[in-house]
C-alpha cells in the first residue's frame, strides 16, 4: 500500500475515535476527569449526554459514569474505561446535593483507580447552579411583592437525608427569593428517589403540597421551582409531573417544569470545574485589568501603565467600579481567545476598593450585601477559573513611585516639603486605614532619599463626601500655606494616576504640583507582582468555589 494511502488511512481513523481517545495524547500528566451524573431514565440521560458532548470538545480526557440503584460498580467501571486513569481520576458531581441517594451510592461503589480519586463539590456548591435557579424564579415572576418562592429538591429516601438535602439548598432558596423581591425567604421542599418506599414518597409529596397550599393562603401567587436532576424517562413520567399533579389544583401556582437541565450553565460549571483541578499552565490565564477609569485622558493614562506589561500577559481592560457589564466585556474577550483562567487585578488604592462586588461578580462567593438600593450585581456566567486581588495600599512599589513623582519636580530637597494627598474615603474607620497607609508610604520614601526633603506630610481630600470635605479642604489648605512660606510645596496625588482635583481645591496657593503613580516602572513591578500572585493561586489547588479535594485510592 502506498505512503499516501497508509496517511490517508491513518487520518480517517483518528477522525473516527471517539473524543476521549483521540485526547489521550495530550493529557501529559493531567488527572483524568470523570463526570458522575445520576440515573434520571431516557430524556433525563439524554440531555447530560447533550451537556458531555459540548464539554468534551473543550476538554480532554472526560468520561460519563451513571449513577444507579442496581449494578453501581459496574456503571462506574463502564465511565472509567473511557478515560486514561494513569494519573489518577477527578470525579466532578453532577449533583445538586451531596446527600442524594445516589451520591452516596456511588462514593461507597467507586471502584480503585491506580492514580487516585479526587472528589469535587457538587454541582449544587456553585455559584453557577444557583444562576440556574435565579434564571428559573425570573423567567416566572411577574409581581414579586405578592409572591412566594417553593424550591423543589430531590434524592432523598429518608427523613434523615430530605431534612439534609433541604438544609443544602435553602441558602440558594433563600438568595433567589432576595434577590428577585420575592415575600418570603424561600421554602424548601424535597421529593424522594425511586429506591424509597412507594409509602414514604407520597408522605413527602402530600408534605410538599401542604407547604405550597400553606403559601397561597398567604400570597397571590406561589412559584415552584424543580431545582434538581430527578427523574425524567419522558415528559409526561418524570418526578416533575409527579409532584406537579397535586399542585395544579392549587390556586395561584405558577411553574413551568424547568429545571437544572437544559442550561449552558452546567457545561461551565464542569470546565470551571476540571481546570480547578488539573495542572494549569501561566500561558492559560489572562488578566483582566480594573482600575476606576474616567475620562479620555486618563483612560489613555493608564493604558501607558499597562502597555509594558503586554509583552508578557493577555490583558483585557474593563476601566471600572467593577461594572458587571464591562467586566464581562473582558471575560468573553478572553474566553474567545481560548484562556482557561483569568486574574483580576483591581487598581485602586485600598484593597477594599470594590473586592466584595468582585468576589460576587465573579463567583467567589454567595452573599452579598448590596449596592446601591440593595440591588444585587449581575454575576459573570464563565467557564473561566477565576481569582481576583488588588489594592496598592503601602506597597514599597506605591512609595517608590511617589518618591520618583516628587523628585521629578524638585529643585531644592531641603527647601521642599513634600504632601501626599489622596482621594480616602466617607467612613472615619476606613479613612483612618488610608492614613496610616500614608504615613508607612512616607516612611518607606523617607528610607529611599526621602530624607532630604524637608519634610513628608499626608493627608486625604474626602473629595467625595461634602460634609467631610468641609473639614480636609481648608487643612489641607493650611498645610500648603505653611509650606510654601518656609520653602516650596510639592503636592503629590498619592492615585493610581493622573493628577486628582488639587488644582481646583487649592487655587490661588503656590505650589508644584506632581502626577500619580502609573505610567512608572514601579507601577508595572506592582502589576506584575499581583499578576503572578494571582496566577499561583490559580494553579495551587481547587478553589473555594470547587472545594476541597479528597482522596480515596482504594475502593470503599
Amino acid at each position: 500500500m502506498s505512503r499516501f494511502l497508509l496517511s490517508l488511512l491513518a487520518g480517517l481513523l483518528f477522525l473516527a475515535s471517539p473524543t476521549w481517545a483521540q485526547s489521550e495524547a495530550t493529557t501529559d500528566g493531567d488527572p483524568s476527569i470523570l463526570v458522575l451524573a445520576p440515573d434520571r431514565g431516557f430524556l433525563g440521560n439524554e440531555k447530560t449526554r447533550d451537556v458531555m458532548a459540548d464539554v468534551r470538545e473543550h476538554t480532554s480526557n472526560v468520561g460519563l459514569a451513571f449513577a444507579t440503584y442496581e449494578e453501581a460498580k459496574s456503571n462506574l467501571n463502564e465511565g472509567l474505561s473511557q478515560i486514561d486513569t494513569e494519573n489518577g481520576v477527578v470525579v466532578l458531581p453532577l449533583f445538586l446535593s451531596a446527600h442524594h441517594t445516589l451520591y452516596q451510592t456511588a462514593r461507597e461503589a467507586m471502584p480503585a483507580v491506580e492514580g487516585g480519586v479526587q472528589w469535587a463539590s457538587p454541582l449544587g456548591t456553585s455559584y453557577l447552579a444557583e444562576e440556574i435557579l435565579f434564571d428559573r424564579v425570573e423567567a416566572l415572576s411577574e409581581t414579586p411583592d405578592e409572591e412566594a418562592l417553593v424550591v423543589v429538591g430531590y434524592g432523598a429516601t429518608d427523613a434523615a437525608e430530605a431534612d439534609s438535602i433541604r438544609a443544602d439548598l435553602q441558602a440558594s432558596a433563600r438568595r433567589a427569593a432576595k434577590k428577585h423581591g420575592l415575600a418570603g425567604d424561600g421554602e424548601v421542599v424535597v421529593q424522594y428517589a425511586r429506591s424509597a418506599p412507594d409509602e414514604a414518597s407520597r408522605a413527602a409529596i402530600g408534605k410538599a403540597t401542604k407547604t405550597v397550599k400553606a403559601a397561597a393562603g398567604e400570597h397571590e401567587r406561589v412559584i415552584v421551582v424543580p431545582y434538581n436532576l430527578g427523574m425524567e424517562y419522558t415528559t409526561m413520567m418524570s418526578s416533575w409531573s409527579w409532584i406537579h399533579r397535586p399542585l395544579r389544583s392549587i390556586d395561584g401556582v405558577v411553574a413551568s417544569g424547568d429545571a437544572v437541565l437544559p442550561h449552558s450553565n452546567v457545561g461551565r460549571w464542569l470546565r470551571r470545574t476540571a481546570t480547578a483541578h488539573r495542572p494549569l499552565s501561566p500561558d492559560d490565564v489572562g488578566v483582566i485589568a480594573v482600575p476606576h477609569g474616567s475620562e479620555y485622558n486618563w483612560n489613555q493614562t493608564m493604558r501607558k501603565g499597562l502597555a509594558p506589561l503586554t509583552e508578557d500577559y493577555t490583558i483585557a481592560e474593563a476601566f471600572s467600579m467593577v461594572d458587571p457589564v464591562v467586566v464581562e466585556r473582558a471575560v468573553r474577550d478572553l474566553e474567545e481567545q481560548g484562556f482557561k483562567a483569568a486574574v483580576m487585578v483591581r487598581i485602586f488604592s485600598m484593597e477594599s476598593s470594590f473586592q466584595e462586588k468582585a468576589h460576587y461578580v465573579l463567583g467567589l462567593q454567595n452573599e452579598y450585601s448590596g449596592g446601591l438600593g440593595g440591588r444585587f450585581p449581575q454575576r459573570i456566567r464563565t467557564h473561566l477559573q477565576m481569582t481576583t486581588l488588588g489594592g496598592l495600599e503601602a506597597s514599597p512599589h506605591f512609595a517608590k513611585g511617589l518618591l520618583d513623582r516628587a523628585q521629578d519636580i524638585s529643585e531644592n530637597s531641603s527647601e521642599e516639603t513634600v504632601i501626599l494627598l489622596a482621594h480616602g474615603t466617607g467612613e472615619d474607620d476606613e479613612n483612618a486605614h488610608w492614613m496610616e497607609n500614608l504615613r508607612t508610604i512616607a516612611d518607606t520614601m523617607k528610607a529611599h532619599g526621602g530624607d532630604k526633603f524637608r519634610d513628608i506630610k499626608v493627608h486625604t481630600w474626602r473629595e467625595d463626601w461634602p460634609e467631610k470635605r468641609k473639614e480636609t479642604i481648608p487643612e489641607i489648605q493650611q498645610m500648603v500655606k505653611e509650606a510654601s512660606e518656609n520653602g516650596t510645596a510639592l503636592v503629590i496625588p498619592a492615585r493610581t494616576t493622573a493628577e486628582g482635583r488639587a488644582s481646583e481645591y487649592l487655587e490661588g496657593l503656590d505650589y508644584r504640583y506632581g502626577k500619580g503613580l502609573a505610567p512608572h516602572p514601579q507601577f508595572e513591578a506592582w502589576m506584575r507582582e499581583q499578576i503572578e500572585t494571582g496566577i499561583d493561586r490559580l494553579q495551587a489547588a481547587p478553589t473555594a468555589e470547587t472545594g476541597a479535594v479528597q482522596a480515596a485510592s482504594s475502593a470503599q
